[in-house]
């Protein structure tokens, strides 16, 4: 498990709209006097496949041995896309199941391991569950309080200060922290700016470290009139990048030219503009760590 949570923190937040999971499987002897690592698998990009399928069909099962599964989140038990991992692993000869954290999905939490036991599975929770779960903080946010995970990104002076002139756009950091502000980004699943940081600063709110690009989060922008400019960065790639506005007002022309670029926007009556309310919908939209890099005043 100390393997899987290594390979969860690198990986973590690569597989949206899903949770990443790490599975290993181990097999042993009879007297489980020699054990050995000799599969694995991580969610892949867009939620499918799952770790654990992966990890089954990467090994070639022997008659003599026996197979422990790891995973660092409950084996999902409902049927979607694909096969249930708890099916895919009772369909082989797996003999235990170790894994971490229940998942908080309502459709699984503790029904997983529920039904590998009634295969005939022994299943043992709980490793390593409270370094996990600060991994799947997000997820599990998303899962029980529908909102996700919010973490407020900062650049400023030793003063206080975010920009040299007011109302400007001001570079105070350097090569190093922009490298670490794009490393964050990729394991995000979303970035929130407001509209005052989207016309002065006219960011690109993506990933540009070579090998992440293709990892560049969801850009959110909160609006309380749809009267941007459509030269902005952010519209030139928003079939690549997907890219949400939310608004109090919008005209039909503007919607309709914005969304031909692939925007998403959102029109909310007065009384549903509020963080609440649109948290809840970036939530329901499998978003569940939001990092927010706006300016002095977002909302």
């Amino acid at each position: 498990m100390k393997v899987a949570y290594s390979i969860l923190q690198r990986s973590i937040g690569t597989s949206f709209p899903n949770p990443t999971v790490v599975s290993l499987i181990v097999e042993s002897d009879k007297e489980f006097i020699n054990s050995e690592i000799k599969s694995y698998g991580i969610t892949e990009k867009g939620g499918r496949p799952h770790a654990e399928k992966i990890a089954i069909e990467n090994l070639k099962f022997k008659c003599n041995k026996i197979y422990t599964l790891y995973s660092t989140l409950e084996p999902c038990c409902h049927k979607g896309r694909e096969n249930s991992c708890v099916n895919e692993i009772s369909q082989k000869p797996i003999n235990r199941v170790i894994y971490s954290i229940k998942d908080p999905d309502r459709r699984v939490n503790g029904l997983g391991e529920k039904i590998l036991k009634k295969n005939g599975i022994e299943v043992i929770s709980g490793l390593l569950e409270e370094k996990i779960s600060k991994l799947y903080q997000g997820y599990i946010l998303n899962r029980k309080l529908k909102r996700p995970k919010i973490t407020i990104k900062i650049a400023s002076s030793l003063d206080g200060k975010i920009s040299i002139i007011p109302k400007s756009r001001s570079v105070i950091t350097n090569k190093l922290s922009n490298k670490v502000v794009h490393l964050i980004r990729s394991k995000y699943d979303a970035i929130l700016i407001g509209a005052n940081t989207l016309k002065i600063d006219n960011p690109k709110l993506n990933c540009r470290i070579k090998g992440l690009s293709h990892l560049s989060p969801i850009r959110v922008v909160l609006l309380t009139k749809l009267d941007v400019k459509e030269n902005l960065e952010i519209f030139k790639n928003c079939k690549k990048i997907k890219t949400i506005l939310f608004s109090k007002e919008g005209n039909p022309a503007k919607i309709e030219s914005l969304s031909k670029k692939g925007v998403k926007i959102f029109i909310l009556k007065k009384k549903d503009y509020n963080l609440k309310r649109i948290l809840e919908i970036l939530a329901k939209l499998g978003i569940s760590n939001l990092l927010v890099e706006g300016g002095g005043k977002n909302f």
